[in-house]
């Protein structure tokens, strides 16, 4: 089961990256956008170190020992993130029209008013302090819950932890590039919004007025919302462990309302999040079977 898990997280892996180089290679021919580089500084450096440890532990204590097992899981894992980093650096190039108009027109239907959520919001304060901490926990979470779980020797479900990573970076990603979103602030006003809010709609706008994008900060993607679907398989790595998931269950859960509350999300995106994440881990269990 675990070399058919690994087929397909080399696959994933594989058609990510090649459609990511493809996307890069369009706009490098055609469309000539200038956007940011989403890859951690020192990227090389980090690799050369990564791949001097795990050769140095084979020379000195051989392969199969824990602790090499440990390096390896490191490589991997810093693979899958270069990855994303690469896909992500491929789709803000996207030379498609952004969808938030049809999704504001469409939830206008069901009368949601973002606005009037931002305002409630803002009029509880020791809430949106929560809120604010909670949506912010999640790069704590993708670092500190993926390396745990090596340092525990849990290799398989840190393996089907990429297999849905990667499934869901394939589909999420390549929505937003045939329809990209910019997010509530770039096109609904509220004196709530911050700036990093605000420089998610101003990076496209830049990018594609052919103009270097004038900061890194803000969001990208908000249709799919990957904060809803990473902070989900967030939970799905402690799912052995039951007080800690029970834990990070309560806290997602605030994590994913205050992707609304605090007004990064359209609720559509929410749904669809939720709906991909679940979608990856049905098909993960169908890779498994």
């Amino acid at each position: 089961m675990r070399s058919k898990l690994n087929i397909w997280i080399f696959l994933l892996g594989g058609l990510v990256v090649l459609l990511s180089s493809t996307a890069l290679l369009i706009n490098s021919f055609i469309y000539k956008f200038l956007g940011n580089n989403y890859f951690p500084p020192n990227t090389i450096q980090i690799a050369l170190s990564l791949l001097l440890f795990y050769f140095g532990l084979i020379l000195q204590v051989g392969k199969d020992k824990h602790l090499t097992k440990i390096a390896r899981e490191l490589i991997y894992f810093f693979l899958i993130m270069c990855i994303i980093a690469l896909s992500t650096n491929a789709i803000q190039l996207t030379p498609f029209p952004p969808i938030d108009q049809q999704i504001v027109a469409f939830e206008h239907y069901f009368n949601i008013d973002i606005p009037a959520i931002l305002t409630w919001t803002h009029n509880h304060p020791k809430l949106h302090l929560i809120l604010g901490f909670t949506y912010d926990s999640l790069t704590n979470q993708m670092c500190v819950l993926p390396l745990f779980l090596i340092a525990m020797g849990r290799f398989q479900l840190i393996r089907e932890y990429y297999f849905l990573l990667l499934f869901s970076t394939l589909f999420g990603f390549g929505f937003y590039y045939f329809y990209p979103t910019t997010a509530p602030a770039s096109v609904i006003h509220s004196p709530f919004f911050t700036p990093y809010q605000i420089a998610t709609g101003l990076k496209f706008k830049e990018i594609h007025n052919h103009l270097p994008p004038s900061t890194i900060e803000g969001g990208l993607i908000a249709l799919p919302s990957f904060h809803c679907i990473w902070a989900l398989f967030s939970i799905f790595l402690v799912k052995e462990w039951p007080l800690v998931c029970a834990i990070l269950v309560g806290g997602n859960i605030i994590l994913i309302a205050s992707c609304i509350l605090l007004g990064w999300h359209y609720p559509t995106d929410i749904m669809a999040g939720f709906l991909l994440a679940g979608f990856s881990y049905v098909f993960l269990l169908w890779c498994k079977r």
